[in-house]
């Protein structure tokens, strides 16, 4: 149970698309000045999170998230931030239907012959999403978050893991420095 776990939150955090291109989906306080946010704080996940069954994976995540935040221009602080920033993730099983027009396939008739007909196929697969949450401290109101969606690849590396999270938060990195001027 325990493998099952890790492997899977594992899954939840390596968010993989087909290229390079991510699209993070983007949920903001439109009465936010988010021109007057200088500090930040990042925040723990709460428990049964990645950093409870991969802590390799959440130090990357964590390691990798403040390092867009402060590359977006703010200063990481211990005491009274403008925002506290964390992640978490999800994720849900799936199935794919895909129809063909032709498939060879042999006739159910009392003689046998080959034809030419349509078929389908059903495949499975792992559906993951990377959230970052944004909120104010004194209010404990959510003020942004920016998601990423994907399928988890079936056989994720370590290397492959890093890459596809580098390019998960590059997506969100780059939807808060919209609101962040």
């Amino acid at each position: 149970m325990k493998k099952r776990m890790t492997l899977l939150v594992v899954a939840l955090a390596l968010v993989s698309f087909a290229g390079k291109n991510m699209k993070a989906y983007v949920g903001f306080d439109r009465d936010t000045d988010f021109s007057t946010i200088k500090t930040f704080t990042y925040y723990e996940p709460r428990k049964d999170s990645v950093a409870d069954h991969a802590p390799q994976v959440h130090e990357m995540i964590k390691y990798l998230l403040i390092i867009h935040f402060k590359d977006g221009g703010l200063k990481q602080v211990k005491e009274n931030p403008d925002i506290y920033v964390t992640y978490h993730t999800t994720s849900s099983q799936g199935a794919r239907m895909n129809t063909t027009m032709y498939q060879y396939h042999y006739s159910a008739g009392w003689w046998w012959s080959p034809l030419w007909g349509s078929g389908m196929d059903v495949s499975q697969f792992t559906s993951s999403t990377l959230i970052v949450d944004v909120w104010k401290p004194d209010s404990e109101e959510l003020i942004w978050r920016g998601a990423v969606m994907g399928v988890v690849p079936d056989d994720p590396s370590a290397k492959k893991a890093q890459k596809v999270i580098e390019q998960a938060l590059n997506a969100i990195s780059k939807e808060w420095r919209k609101q962040h001027r």
